[in-house]
């Protein structure tokens, strides 16, 4: 949450180090993926005072912006995954409403803003992990059997 913070300062220096993770193979690279996820989701929340995932998208390097769009075909596939069976994604109004930064720092990178209005949560993927068998590539919010 620090880093998407737009006074922290710390957002290009930060991708600069996924940057270089992403290169190398194992925990470092999968850490790298973990923590895009959690940039995008706090971002996609439109929150003042936070980057927005647009002002993020120019910061990127190559590797970076490969992670990142595996990260978001992920979600996009756990999105659509829930419209097409019916699982109703709830108001992402609800996250905007948290002013406690503690609770801030454990809902808005665990969530995903849409642009109509939805949030899909970790509880959406979950169920969609289950459903279809397969994890995020590299890595999972469950382990697999």
């Amino acid at each position: 949450m620090d880093v998407v913070r737009r006074r922290s300062g710390r957002v290009r220096a930060t991708l600069a180090v996924v940057e270089e993770l992403l290169a190398e193979e194992g925990d470092a690279s999968r850490i790298a993926l973990d923590f895009l996820e959690n940039l995008q989701n706090a971002a996609s929340h439109g929150t003042e005072g936070l980057f927005t995932t647009e002002e993020l998208l120019p910061l990127r390097g190559p590797r970076t912006v490969e992670g990142w769009e595996t990260v978001d075909r992920f979600w996009a596939a756990v999105v659509a995954w829930c419209d097409e069976n019916g699982v109703e994604l709830e108001s992402s109004e609800s996250l905007r409403l948290v002013e406690h930064p503690g609770l801030q720092s454990i809902m808005w990178p665990s969530c995903r803003s849409l642009a109509d209005g939805r949030r899909v949560d970790l509880s959406d993927v979950v169920r969609y992990e289950k459903a279809v068998g397969m994890p995020m590539a590299g890595f999972g919010h469950h382990p697999t059997p």
